[in-house]
């Protein structure tokens, strides 16, 4: 099930990077954070997760507001 949700967020980054869809970027961040509410996942790939989640929400705040 990580893996599936890894892949969504991914193909979502993707997008994002490509067209600078901030729908993409927020689906990303869902799923991510998704990830990274998982038990069975270590804690610095949460941690990293987390991160990762946070700086997608970022950088869609800032393609909103260009």
């Amino acid at each position: 099930m990580t893996e599936s949700l890894l892949a969504g967020a991914l193909n979502h980054l993707v997008r994002f990077q490509l067209t600078g869809c901030s729908h993409s970027a927020r689906v990303a961040a869902h799923l991510l954070d998704q990830i990274a509410d998982r038990s069975d996942v270590d804690g610095d790939t949460r941690t990293l997760y987390g991160r990762m989640s946070t700086a997608l929400e970022e950088a869609r705040e800032n393609v909103r507001h260009v």
